[in-house]
């Protein structure tokens, strides 16, 4: 959990229409009616294999400062927005329900109930945008993210794109590049609040400030250290890393390029380093880098990858494109209160209702075979497999959040997951998923 947030509300990052719909509940008196909601994808975006699963633990973290301050009231009733009823029921809200999810980290296929969310069914409603806004970006990254990585085949990688979403999105961002399986972040904040690695090089403009490239790089190696990555393509890039080997008086760490053909300039650099005795330097290459542009640049002599705009809008898929459904209602016109599934049938967005069961089930090698879901709790009572894992662990109970999402064991667990699916399809573009989802009636 993040123990440096600021303890502000939560409760306004919502949609107009959550408490309009909550409104409407409690004067007719479902509101407390108990209700199971669904997490889940209907089809993986763009034809890729498989998703990873983010954005659980700051959720938790969310949820739990899910409650209606004075100002947030104030604003209600001058607007006129909801009924005084409305008002004094959200003025003691808070979240009181039991929440099951996918360990963080954990691939996803479609269908996949990646969170249940059982409570009443207005103190569940109101949770819809923030779930969703929170899991679609930490998601969409964290698989970019672990793309990325693969496609890099064991090469560093660095995520540092803070400059191109909004300052808090890009925290965020760094969290979720870090579960996906990026070595080291540029964002401080990120650092700071989840002890994630830092890391960064040196930018054009303290080349700029100097007389001379010589002696910014000069002072780059007196003041910053020996550490030092040299960006050597401010001006001629032969030259800079002439340079580079000079002011480093040949103990040079290594040099980043940011432009032009980046796998001839590595092959060029590689070349020249290696005449001038710099043979261990490495070379760090940065841009505008996806997946399929690292694949295509691993075939050169580059030791890292900087990945900035393409990790962290998710590689053009900026969106996981989770839901939020209703998938059991308690029915209070029987004789006695029972939970009763409900489904959407609408063409295209067809749901199946009841609280669902999913486990995984694995080769003898430990491969994924296939993803089985059942909304019969007994069904899995009976082995599929000899190889199988159980994919949803409680996440919160009774409105106490379990602190069990630390940082590092969801990085693990998202490369054992990822491990689990051929090397040959993880970078697929199109095709089916990665393993079909069986639904058990």
């Amino acid at each position: 959990m993040d123990k440096s947030a600021k303890p502000t509300s939560t409760a306004f990052l919502t949609d107009h229409y959550e408490l309009t719909m909550l409104d409407a509940l409690i004067q007719s008196g479902k509101v407390d009616n108990r209700a199971i909601f669904e997490v889940f994808i209907r089809d993986l975006p763009s034809g890729m294999p498989f998703g990873v699963f983010a954005g659980s633990g700051t959720l938790a973290e969310s949820i739990a400062r899910f409650s209606f301050t004075e100002n947030q009231m104030s604003f209600l009733r001058s607007s006129n927005l909801v009924s005084d009823e409305t008002i004094k029921w959200l003025s003691d809200y808070s979240f009181n329900g039991d929440i099951l999810a996918y360990r963080e980290g954990e691939l996803y296929f479609p269908n996949s109930p990646v969170v249940i969310i059982e409570a009443g069914l207005g103190e569940a409603l109101i949770l819809e945008t923030l779930i969703l806004s929170t899991l679609n970006h930490a998601s969409s990254i964290a698989t970019a993210a672990a793309r990325i990585t693969h496609a890099a085949n064991g090469k560093f990688v660095m995520e540092a794109g803070s400059r191109r979403i909004h300052p808090e999105a890009a925290v965020h961002a760094a969290r979720a590049a870090y579960i996906g399986g990026i070595h080291v972040t540029s964002n401080l904040e990120a650092g700071l609040r989840w002890g994630i690695p830092t890391a960064g090089t040196a930018s054009h403009a303290f080349t700029l400030a100097y007389p001379s490239e010589l002696e910014a790089f000069n002072a780059q190696m007196k003041f910053l250290g020996g550490d030092s990555i040299f960006l050597v393509d401010t001006y001629d890039v032969i030259q800079g890393i002439n340079n580079a080997v000079e002011a480093s008086d040949g103990n040079l760490k290594g040099i980043r390029l940011d432009s032009g053909d980046l796998k001839k300039g590595a092959l060029k650099a590689r070349t020249l380093l290696d005449s001038l005795g710099a043979t261990d330097a490495q070379i760090m290459v940065s841009g505008d880098l996806d997946e399929h542009q690292i694949e295509h640049l691993c075939e050169a002599p580059i030791d890292a990858f900087e990945s900035g705009h393409r990790l962290v809008t998710g590689s053009g898929v900026p969106s996981a494109g989770f839901v939020y459904k209703l998938v059991e209602i308690e029915d209070t016109h029987a004789p006695k209160s029972t939970m009763r599934p409900v489904a959407k049938t609408s063409h295209g967005k067809k749901s199946l209702g009841g609280k669902k069961h999913a486990k995984r089930l694995l080769s003898a090698d430990s491969i994924a075979v296939e993803e089985i879901i059942t909304i019969d709790p007994n069904a899995f009572n009976v082995p599929h497999g000899k190889n199988e894992r159980y994919l949803q662990a409680p996440l919160c109970i009774n409105g106490q959040f379990l602190d069990d999402w630390e940082l590092n064991r969801a990085r693990a667990h998202s490369q054992r997951s990822i491990a689990e699916i051929p090397k040959d399809i993880r970078l697929r573009r199109d095709g089916p998923p990665a393993i079909p989802t069986v639904i058990l009636n």
